[in-house]
């Protein structure tokens, strides 16, 4: 239920408010506010009615600065206004800070709310009031500074499909004036510039100089792969010691059956194995065919020359050339070529195609920081199947990136059987949303998996795979 808010002139409600209060039926939040939730925490209800109370307590402010950029109170509890006084108001685990400044301009935002209207700085207003300076605690001060205000414009130049950027800054450029801060939009208009690659600037975000440098990243992104590092860094993963007697050939068309499997291309194995043996594709399963031949032939260029590449440009030219085999085939997807397009799977909306290069620059370096060879693998897997910089293929390309770090460490290649797709799918999903125990444990199941199966010969191997079932439920040794 909303606020229950004593009118002042109607000094009868307000008693009777004070009385409910005493009793226990309703619960006081400030002076004359009072709410009739009896069980959420007292905090909690001043956050979600925080727009209403301020309607109530400083009527005629703005809620500016930070909070106008953020939504929300500092991590202290912080939230800032302004006004045409100064003022703090103490609320249960929010403080309003009422600065002096001005007052809402027609192109701020109005809400409206039970208890009255509140007005929020547009986002044109908040920018240019977190570029002035403010001393303090950066988690609790009054503005963000110059490398956050470069952060949110490199994320919203990221997502602009129509113009919005130019826009934002035509509308910065009408209210500088008026709001004192002429100062503030000569230093958006030349951070704007650069990001756009108009002009030159003294920029401070790392993130914001690289979309300068032509070389944008998505830092979200490189979020993820740090708390997949740090979990790896504390439970990292167990790859046993390649097999020497395995038949190489063999085990790179079995890596290549399960690795297009999983990606839905379906053959049954020995129909598959005289596609690679022979280099002959099944009639009208032409592209399909050639699939199998492409990732069998990035995989054996993997195993043959396992060198890790030296820089991050190598990394991702290495990348390239393995995607241009997988999908050889089918022009139409611009094998070996970043994607132009977004490209998503469910709810997972993977890197901008203008991010993908500096994205994989920065994953190099998450992956080369990892302290282990059997880290390194599992991190290159996630980090390229996340970006998916690809328009088909990212998956396989994924997959050989991870086996890479493993051969040239001489440990077990990793093989993804079929009765693990739906563990090993779930997984990268639930890493895509921060949870990388899952990704962790399967991977480990998996590398046991890999170096039970015995690849020394086909009739071996196949006979093994027979006789565990790795299309349904896995009966190999644990």
């Amino acid at each position: 239920m909303p606020l229950l808010v004593a009118d002042p002139k109607n000094r009868a409600l307000a008693r009777q408010l004070q009385r409910k209060a005493v009793g226990g039926q309703l619960r006081r939040i400030y002076s004359g506010i009072y709410t009739d939730d009896l069980v959420q925490p007292i905090e909690a209800i001043v956050r979600r009615e925080l727009h209403a109370i301020c309607a109530v307590v400083a009527p005629g402010s703005i809620i500016s600065h930070r909070s106008a950029l953020e939504s929300r109170p500092t991590p202290g509890g912080n939230y800032y206004l302004s006004s045409s006084y100064r003022r703090d108001i103490k609320l249960p685990g929010v403080t309003l800070r009422i600065g002096d400044g001005p007052g809402p301009l027609e192109t701020d935002i109005r809400i409206p709310t039970l208890a009255g209207p509140i007005h929020v700085a547009s986002q044109a207003r908040a920018l240019l009031e977190n570029l002035v300076e403010s001393r303090g605690d950066p988690a609790e001060r009054r503005t963000l500074g110059a490398e956050a205000v470069e952060e949110w414009l490199d994320r919203f130049i990221a997502r602009d499909v129509s113009g919005g950027i130019n826009q934002l800054r035509d509308a910065a450029r009408q209210i500088a004036e008026p709001l004192g801060l002429t100062a503030e939009f000569k230093a958006l208009d030349s951070k704007i510039g650069a990001l756009l690659g108009t002009r030159s600037a003294n920029l401070k975000s790392p993130i914001a100089i690289a979309r300068a440098a032509r070389r944008p990243y998505d830092s979200d992104r490189l979020k993820l792969f740090e708390t997949l590092a740090v979990e790896l860094q504390r439970d990292p993963l167990h790859v046993p010691p390649a097999d020497s007697n395995a038949d190489p050939h063999l085990q790179a068309f079995v890596e290549t059956y399960f690795s297009n499997y999983i990606e839905g291309t379906e053959f049954e194995i020995k129909e598959a194995h005289d596609i690679v043996v022979n280099g002959r594709p099944v009639k009208y399963r032409e592209d399909d065919s050639h699939d199998i031949l492409g990732t069998y032939k990035a995989i054996l260029q993997s195993k043959q020359s396992p060198q890790i590449p030296e820089t991050a440009e190598g990394f991702v030219t290495l990348l390239q050339t393995w995607n241009s085999m997988v999908i050889e085939s089918r022009k139409d997807k611009r094998p070996g070529e970043f994607k132009i397009e977004a490209n998503r799977a469910g709810n997972t909306v993977f890197v901008h195609p203008d991010m993908v290069p500096g994205t994989l620059m920065k994953a190099y370096e998450s992956i080369m920081s990892a302290t282990t060879p059997a880290n390194r693998a599992a991190l290159a897997m996630f980090c390229v199947a996340e970006i998916h910089p690809f328009q088909d293929g990212n998956g396989r390309t994924a997959r050989v990136a991870m086996n890479l770090f493993l051969t040239q460490a001489g440990l077990t290649r990793i093989i993804i059987p079929t009765a693990f797709r739906d563990d090993y799918i779930t997984s990268v999903k639930a890493m895509s949303r921060g949870h990388p125990v899952p990704m962790v444990r399967m991977m480990n199941r998996a590398a046991r998996f890999s170096r039970w199966l015995d690849m020394s010969s086909t009739e071996t191997c196949f006979a093994a795979l027979t006789n565990s079932r790795p299309w349904s439920a896995p009966r190999w040794p644990s």
